[in-house]
């Protein structure tokens, strides 16, 4: 296994030290969608193909994000515009397979 430049490992570090803290303002909020939620869970999204453990960190906050909203989703929704709304489809909808 090659090893990893330190520069990058520095700036994996960092990223993920961000993602952490953007992941604990989301997950502060379990069953409500104050207004920074979503532009927050925009922001998150966008680190989703990061390298790990940064990717495991937004998957399963937008796992726990998806668990925890499910219930009153339909009044939730409201509270993002229809651009964050259809990311958000993206994100959380499970993928289906077919053979």
């Amino acid at each position: 296994m090659e090893e990893l430049p330190i520069f990058f490992l520095s700036d994996l570090v960092k990223r993920h030290a961000g993602v952490l803290g953007l992941s604990a303002c989301i997950l502060s909020s379990p069953y409500d969608v104050p207004t920074w939620m979503p532009q927050l869970l925009m922001d998150l999204s966008a680190h989703l193909n990061d390298p790990q453990p940064i990717e495991m960190t937004v998957k399963k906050t937008l796992s726990n994000f998806r668990r925890t909203h499910h219930d009153n989703w339909q009044q939730h929704k409201q509270q993002f515009t229809d651009d964050q709304l259809l990311v958000l489809t993206d994100l959380l909808v499970s993928p289906c397979y077919y053979a």
